[in-house]
């Protein structure tokens, strides 16, 4: 398929939010696509609460497929944690998710959440996501803070939703 589409799998992330069958099937193709995991929390409990695949694929069987990715391909994994205000910016979440990462070899990319009208969840500060960030370093993670795109425009990750005629959420 990626032959087909004339791109060169060094340039191709596949992203899930850790749908385990995929990971493994994914690990077992030739293809040295990257892998990202948005993960968003660092137990089961608060990623339950966020990504309910989790109830289906828990933690340790998601990390476990992403090692098995990771010992089939020898190329890093990517996780993706979106910053949520006093939801899972927290140095508990901090210390578990380095603890994560550092097993994983992986790079990890803290991004704000991006606002949406259906949620109640706000993004956390700039300086805490550089608070969480530092965390992480001073665990012996690598990690980049990302920059949002397209939120004027309800187009960032995350936004991009069906608008109807009718009335609106506030």
């Amino acid at each position: 398929m990626i032959e087909v589409m004339g791109i060169s799998a060094r340039s191709i992330t596949v992203s899930t939010v850790g749908m385990v069958p995929g990971i493994l099937r994914l690990a077992a193709e030739p293809w040295p696509v990257y892998l990202a995991i948005s993960l968003h929390a660092a137990d089961d409990e608060l990623r339950t609460s966020l990504v309910p695949i989790n109830k289906r694929y828990p933690i340790a069987d998601l990390e476990a497929a992403a090692w098995e990715y990771f010992e089939a391909k020898g190329r890093r994994l990517s996780i993706e944690w979106t910053m949520m205000d006093g939801v899972n910016d927290t140095l508990d979440q901090a210390d578990k998710l380095a603890a994560i990462a550092r097993r994983l070899r992986a790079h990890v990319n803290l991004i704000a959440l991006n606002p949406t009208p259906l949620s109640d969840e706000r993004a956390s500060s700039r300086l805490h996501i550089e608070e969480f960030a530092g965390a992480l370093k001073s665990r012996g993670v690598n990690v980049t803070v990302r920059d949002t795109r397209g939120r004027d425009i309800d187009a960032a990750c995350g936004q991009l939703r069906l608008m109807s005629s009718g009335p609106q959420p506030k």
